[in-house]
């Protein structure tokens, strides 16, 4: 096992197309404990594979608190097959260090994947946690897209990339998302008009990143 380079924003490899998993072989066992070792080197809570260079269609995960203790994941040729809601997530990102920003995310998810021994599973997180961001967080990775491309303030998080010596937004690559737009307002909405709490950065906000 090896603690492997992280690419940082602005390497082509965060938008390159991954390749799906033929065959689970030791040479992607390698590959997935070396992603492990990586993680956890840097304190994340996520990695994809090509966040270390490789375009290959892995991301891992380790999103166990205190009060959620659970087992670290792999997830092989994953794909999302639901979505609904939406939530204020806070995040940060192992190609991004130190940048921390506020970004859409759909509050329900599933995904289908298979594990490290190439065996089918199937996982819906519960809404709004730590497991959920971190699930779409990474199955972006696979897809070329970065968390700055579901932004929500981006000429502050533009200042929040210079402090941080990376390069600004690339604005033709921000996602456009009206479900996840009409949500956040409704949202927004509901709080002010005082039917609702007023809108708090999901649980899935923690000083980790994926």
């Amino acid at each position: 096992m090896a603690i492997l380079k992280v690419v940082e924003y602005g390497d082509p490899v965060l938008r390159a197309p991954t390749k799906e998993v033929v065959k689970v072989s030791k040479k992607i066992q390698r590959l997935v404990d070396d992603m492990f070792d990586t993680m956890y080197a840097q304190n994340g809570c996520g990695l994809a594979a090509p966040q270390v260079g490789e375009s290959k269609r892995i991301f891992v995960l380790d999103c166990a608190t205190e009060t959620h203790p659970m087992q670290p994941m792999v997830f092989i040729n994953p794909v999302i097959v639901k979505k609904s809601g939406v939530f204020l997530s806070h995040e940060g990102c192992l190609s991004f260090p130190g940048v921390y920003i506020d970004v859409k995310r759909y509050a329900h998810v599933t995904i289908r994947a298979k594990d490290i021994k190439g065996r089918p599973f199937s996982l819906t997180p519960e809404p709004g946690t730590l497991l959920a961001m971190a699930i779409q967080h990474e199955f972006d990775h696979l897809e070329g897209i970065l968390f700055v491309d579901h932004v929500i303030d981006r000429f502050g998080t533009d200042e929040i990339l210079k402090a941080h010596h990376l390069p600004t937004i690339e604005p033709e690559m921000i996602l456009d998302e009206p479900e996840l737009d009409e949500g956040l307002l409704a949202m927004l909405s509901e709080a002010e008009s005082g039917q609702a709490a007023p809108a708090k950065k999901s649980k899935a906000s923690r000083e980790k990143s994926a």
